[in-house]
């Protein structure tokens, strides 16, 4: 048996989470403010994970962290290591497997990273690249000591693809075993509900794609025309750049005792997905006003105000977010027109699906789409379970923004609401996780409404597991058609405009998602990053 608890994988999930921004001040910045930077990181590591308390209150604060022990089985672990391996494999990621239309830009991000000098500069236009970069700077470093060994351009990029394969996995695993402390998953039993619960959980889109037939008949979550919560399978087959780090430092946040690491671990998931870091922030609020109403109603208000000025969070708060932010925001889209636009009147985009062309008709298909939207992906599940949870304070927190969501959004695509809502649907999922360990007794109640409800919940969880199956179906058909060798999945090559495709990107516009336009002009790197020849 291996003992798990959040104190022990703590450490580990800390090092995971600070290392990629490390990696970045080091390569992107210079000497002196790398020094800063990445000084500043390892010190929020070790006074958040490894330093140990002296006074006695923090003593007790430490033993509750450890106290909550879960025991694993060798053979289990080797299965997470299974399960993990086969998820990631299925995904694409390292290009082992079949990958989704999103990969071509995600390959020549990564290949830019490996290939060319930190930091990445693009002659044609004046560009950098600028993108929530985090989960590839550590594999990269393998593909960048292949190439100082003397390999290829080929071969680098192929020890690049299967260091981030490993990478992944390394993640996957690490989330695992946090979400098995954080759910008290004390039984094999339980610990495989956790484990396959994660992977196959996801909004029942098969009842919305019946008609129409989704927008995609291998890709079921488009069915909502703009609407869209993508499943945990989804996250990793499409976006897995802006999903692991965010995953595991969201499922930190929820087993910290204290607000004292809250800014670190939101910056590590800042620098990886600034949309997930929306709605991580949001859980951030108001865990720390209950904190804070706990501590005041105890008179301890004194000790909780020492948590908000921590050293790990004012570090964080001046020597690693001013340039996370500073990088960011160097970003084309950001500054040249991406602004964030709420549409009051709930008419967000004109539906393609929609009958006729009159605004009434068209704000009526829209209202329908939102209502089962809504029902579909998280609405029954949040009633089913509202009977054991209705009077916890984030179970609310977790359900009302995911109503508000989609009437939020970021220049022309719908990524706010698919992106922003992963933190809720993730403490979803642990609320209904949550649920079914501990309510199981409901179902040797004959006759009553409670076996009803969790029979129910049962039928509908496998209902949504059907969209994580399409997901696998797609990628197995896809070899089947074309091969493991697709020149879809990577036709872009690089953002540079000089890869072997020859595309045109005079302007840059093309890539104003990943890249400054005129980057010695943008704040970061005319005082922050390394002067390099172009």
């Amino acid at each position: 048996m291996i003992t798990l608890s959040y104190s022990k994988l703590k450490k580990f999930a800390f090092c995971i989470l600070g290392l990629p921004f490390i990696v970045f001040a080091i390569g992107w910045m210079k000497w002196y403010w790398a020094v800063i930077a990445a000084g500043a990181t390892l010190l929020c590591i070790y006074f958040g994970a490894f330093r140990k308390r002296k006074n006695a209150e923090n003593k007790v604060v430490e033993l509750s962290e450890a106290e909550h022990k879960v025991s694993v089985k060798y053979l289990f672990v080797i299965l997470i290591i299974a399960i993990a391996m086969i998820w990631v494999w299925q995904s694409g990621i390292g290009g082992f497997w079949a990958q989704s239309k999103d990969y071509p830009w995600r390959n020549a991000i990564y290949r830019d990273i490996v290939l060319r000098d930190w930091p990445v500069f693009y002659d044609v236009y004046g560009g950098a690249l600028v993108y929530y970069i985090g989960y590839w700077l550590v594999p990269a470093l393998f593909g960048k000591l292949a190439l100082l060994f003397g390999a290829n351009d080929v071969t680098a990029f192929g020890v690049a693809s299967v260091a981030i394969y490993i990478w992944s996995v390394l993640l996957i695993v690490l989330l695992f075993g946090l979400l098995i402390t954080l759910l008290r998953a004390d039984t094999s039993k339980k610990q495989l509900l956790i484990v396959l619960g994660f992977v196959f959980f996801s909004g029942l889109d098969i009842l919305g794609s019946i008609e129409p037939l989704g927008a995609n008949l291998y890709h079921l979550e488009w069915w909502a025309d703009y609407y869209q919560y993508s499943s945990f399978t989804t996250c990793l087959f499409w976006v897995f750049n802006q999903s692991m780090i965010p995953w595991i430092a969201f499922a930190c946040l929820l087993q910290e005792k204290t607000i004292k690491n809250y800014v670190f671990l939101g910056m590590m998931c800042l620098f990886s997905g600034p949309l997930p870091f929306i709605g991580y922030f949001i859980f951030c609020i108001a865990l720390g006003i209950q904190k804070g109403i706990k501590a005041i109603r105890n008179k301890q208000a004194g000790t909780f105000f020492k948590d908000i000025v921590s050293v790990s969070n004012m570090l964080a708060v001046f020597f690693v977010f001013i340039f996370i932010a500073a990088f960011l925001l160097s970003n084309a889209a950001l500054s040249g027109g991406g602004a964030l636009r709420i549409d009051q009147d709930a008419t967000i985009v004109q539906s393609e699906m929609a009958v006729g062309t009159e605004a009434d008709q068209v704000n009526l298909s829209q209202l329908k789409n939102y209502v089962l939207f809504v029902l579909f992906e998280f609405g029954i599940y949040a009633a089913l379970i509202a009977r054991k949870y209705y009077k916890e304070p984030l179970f609310y927190v977790t359900i009302v923004p995911l109503f508000i969501f989609p009437f939020l959004k970021i220049g022309g695509g719908s990524d706010f609401p698919m992106r922003a809502s992963i933190p809720a649907l993730f403490l979803l999922y642990c609320f209904i996780m949550k649920f079914l360990m501990e309510e199981k007794l409901w179902l040797k109640k004959k006759g009553s409404t409670q076996r009803m409800l969790y029979i129910i919940l049962i039928v509908t969880l496998l209902l949504g597991s059907i969209t994580p199956v399409v997901e696998f179906y797609r990628g197995a058909r896809q070899v089947a058609l074309y091969g493991l060798d697709n020149p879809m999945e990577d036709y872009l090559y690089t953002l540079g405009g000089d890869g072997p495709n020859g595309w045109d990107v005079e302007s840059g516009q093309e890539f104003a998602n990943f890249v400054a336009i005129d980057a010695e002009q943008k704040f970061f790197f005319h005082y922050f990053a390394k002067d390099v020849e172009k």
